[in-house]
């Protein structure tokens, strides 16, 4: 690989993402490309009833592939399709409500494909975009308190850090099944790359952008889909291996507590009281959830 340049395929899966799929597209198509060939963008249409696929066309460029079936079969099992569909030497998944932050983003990465040829995952730093609302500002406020003490504990040693970009070797994309009825597929494939044994990487300089959602209900059923989809996951590898990949010190998290409460402690108290209402909804609801869930229309506006 040292020797000639990188072949990378990006991926998205997208249902009635009209708001941004032309921006996340554009982002892609515009990142630079000295260490590596992006040479296949594939946006698969799971069933959008808008106008994603006509937007997704709008783009132009040859390496766009635009796969529409009609069918709606939810997020895990298209990027199970996407798995065995790529043909570069690494797959780079994103969620088709982010952007490149930098011309430099795909570079930074898969450049540990390059570096070390034994990775099998990385995972890329989600951020959101500056709040235009009190929830936004309430929900950021958690992520801005994890990159400030991100010296003290590096959370992307963690299964936080697989959030909505992830890069997969062809290797480890040739072994890698993801069950069609999986509520977290990034997390999903974080825990079979450390059960495997697997080298895994958090790329810090390698950041898309996203929108915090700004409505309660939004809110309430975002976080309702990801605490169930950590509790599903115990199914899968086990209450203490899931509880090791999201645990974070006693000290960090009391120290985390405190700047948020210091930054905006309103917000703060808000969230903490919806996150608790949320916890106790996943823990009744996580059998019942539909893998197909609706869109989540106020993180979906456009966020350039």
């Amino acid at each position: 690989m040292k020797n000639k340049k990188l072949t990378v395929s990006v991926g998205t899966s997208a249902y009635n993402e009209e708001q941004n799929i032309a921006n996340m597209l554009r982002s892609v198509i515009s990142q630079k490309e000295k260490t590596i060939k992006i040479a296949e963008i594939i946006v698969i249409s799971d069933g959008s009833k808008d106008n994603t696929v006509a937007l997704a066309k709008s783009v132009k460029d040859n390496r766009i592939k635009i796969i529409d079936d009609g069918r709606r079969m939810g997020k895990a099992a298209r990027v199970g399709e996407l798995l065995k569909r790529f043909s570069g030497d690494v797959l780079v998944v994103l969620d088709s409500d982010m952007i490149m932050k930098g011309k430099k983003t795909i570079e930074n990465m898969v450049k540990k494909f390059i570096e070390d040829r034994k990775t099998a995952l990385v995972c890329g730093n989600a951020q959101p975009i500056p709040a235009r609302s009190f929830l936004e500002s309430a929900i950021n406020n958690y992520i801005y308190a994890r990159n400030y003490f991100y010296k003290q504990f590096n959370f992307g040693n963690t299964a936080y850090s697989a959030h909505g970009f992830l890069a997969y070797s062809k290797a480890f994309a040739q072994t890698l099944t993801i069950p069609s009825g999986v509520l977290n597929d990034d997390a999903y494939s974080y825990f079979m790359c450390m059960s495997k044994g697997y080298k895994h990487y958090f790329a810090k300089n390698a950041v898309v952008m996203y929108r915090s959602p700004s409505s309660i209900k939004d809110h309430i059923h975002q976080s309702i889909r990801h605490l169930a989809g950590g509790d599903q996951l115990c199914e899968y590898f086990g209450k203490e291996v899931v509880d090791m990949g999201f645990y974070v010190p006693k000290e960090i998290n009391l120290r985390l507590l405190i700047y948020q409460s210091v930054k905006n402690p309103l917000g703060y108290a808000f969230v903490k009281l919806l996150n608790f209402y949320c916890k106790l909804r996943s823990k009744a609801l996580y059998r019942k959830l539909d893998i197909r869930w609706a869109t989540i229309k106020s993180s979906k506006m456009s966020i350039l």
